[in-house]
């Protein structure tokens, strides 16, 4: 199974309804997609926000991503959104814990600073 988390940061409080929106119509699609094991959400104060989806296979995973109100959404991300992050990872595992989850996001983006840093860039 393939596991996807991101994790969006909307520039302001503007952009909120927009963002309601989309993700009401990536709600919708993303229950009626073949594939798809388990789907959850976080919020994190006003701005942040955290989805977690897990998948029988990549194929599943990018027919979702790539089609539909998702894909609509993902681009308009870059207008809604001052940061935006992914990970995806291999599981045997139906449920994941959102703390396993953040970690191994955090993990990923503090390994690429320490490579930003290290090349001095």
């Amino acid at each position: 199974m393939i596991v996807s988390i991101t994790r969006l940061h909307l520039r302001g409080i503007r952009t909120l309804p927009t963002f309601a929106w989309m993700t009401v119509r990536s709600h919708f699609q993303i229950r009626k997609t073949k594939g798809l094991e388990h789907v959850s959400y976080r919020k994190e104060g006003m701005l942040t926000y955290w989805t977690m989806s897990i998948w029988h296979s990549p194929e599943d995973m990018k027919a979702f991503r790539n089609h539909g109100a998702h894909l609509r959404a993902m681009k308009h991300s870059r207008q809604l959104a001052d940061e935006l992050q992914y990970i995806q990872f291999s599981t045997t595992s139906k449920t994941l814990s959102w703390d396993e989850c953040k970690e191994k996001l955090h993990q990923k983006y503090r390994a690429n600073e320490l490579v930003t840093e290290k090349n001095g860039l």
